[in-house]
């Protein structure tokens, strides 16, 4: 029986990765989720699988704080397509429990593959060469993201991209609000440790992983941080690789404002990429960056 393909997802996608990478990203992520009476979807994760760039998505948020993990995918059947053009940009929204069975269920059983089969409804991961090969869970997709009362969905990656825009506080002191320390926590936990910068802003991000590269499980999180600095070290919090593969989740497409927000965007990484290879060649004093101050 052919699938019913969902708006951004018109084909089949099976693919292969490492399972502690896929099970890290779910520990790391759903954390961040929030609950449905928050509205904005906000109780969602957000699962991009995108085939030309061979990584698998995962994006939550819950208004305060926001996350995002790419997994690297280590092959990638060709999809199977249906009446249109394969896209998955737009992804498949799962409850954080459903994505937590996935960690359950493969937990301590020495699986190094999972390969995944996502169709409109479904993810399926299947233990390749562990102690249960062969096992399978599969979970289901929520429907397609409505509010009745018009509220427009939280957009996680678009506010990870706005901190890590952000300019780092000269200064590392900072307060993290004591009902969002069980999130972080999690979160370290998942990955080892948790790696971050405050920013001007009053927040702070996580960058961990293949930051450049994107070859392993990437991790960027945003959140509030009490009490930073204002002066700047005239170096956006994070830029590169990663932050080009955030731009590619934005909901639509697009941030919020359409494509001149979107090219926007992609001229503020552009700025700011050559304004750091710049000072590697300028030793002049009191040079400013792109966001003003001095540069590091």
């Amino acid at each position: 029986m052919t699938p019913t393909m969902a708006p951004g997802l018109r084909a089949t996608v099976s693919a292969v990765c490492r399972a502690e990478d896929l099970i890290a990203a779910i520990k790391a992520v759903t954390p961040h989720t929030g609950k449905e009476k928050d509205g904005g979807g906000v109780e969602r994760v957000r699962v991009v699988a995108d085939v030309e760039r061979m990584r698998l998505a995962l994006v939550a948020t819950n208004r305060q704080r926001a996350a995002v993990a790419l997994v690297p995918l280590l092959e990638v059947d060709d999809p199977t397509e249906l009446d249109a053009e394969t896209d998955t940009t737009e992804g498949l929204d799962f409850t954080a429990p459903a994505l937590k069975v996935i960690t359950q269920v493969f937990k301590s059983t020495g699986t190094e593959r999972l390969r995944l089969d996502i169709t409109a409804q479904t993810l399926q991961a299947t233990d390749v060469d562990g102690l249960l090969e062969g096992r399978t869970i599969r979970i289901r997709a929520q429907g397609e993201y409505f509010d009745e009362s018009g509220l427009d969905r939280v957009d996680g990656a678009a506010a990870v991209l706005r901190v890590c825009a952000e300019p780092i506080a000269q200064e590392a002191s900072f307060l993290i609000p004591e009902d969002q320390l069980a999130a972080w926590k999690a979160t370290a936990t998942a990955l080892g440790g948790l790696p971050l910068v405050a920013t001007t802003g009053q927040h702070l991000l996580v960058a961990c992983g293949a930051l450049e590269s994107l070859m392993g499980l990437t991790v960027l999180a945003a959140g509030d941080a009490y009490g930073t600095s204002e002066a700047s070290l005239g170096v956006p919090a994070c830029d590169g690789p990663a932050v080009e593969a955030l731009m590619d989740l934005l909901l639509d497409g697009t941030p919020p404002g359409g494509e001149p927000a979107l090219e926007a965007e992609h001229a503020l990484v552009t700025e700011i990429q050559n304004w750091i290879r710049t000072q590697a060649t300028d030793s002049d004093e009191g040079d400013e960056g792109p966001f003003g101050g001095d540069a590091a």
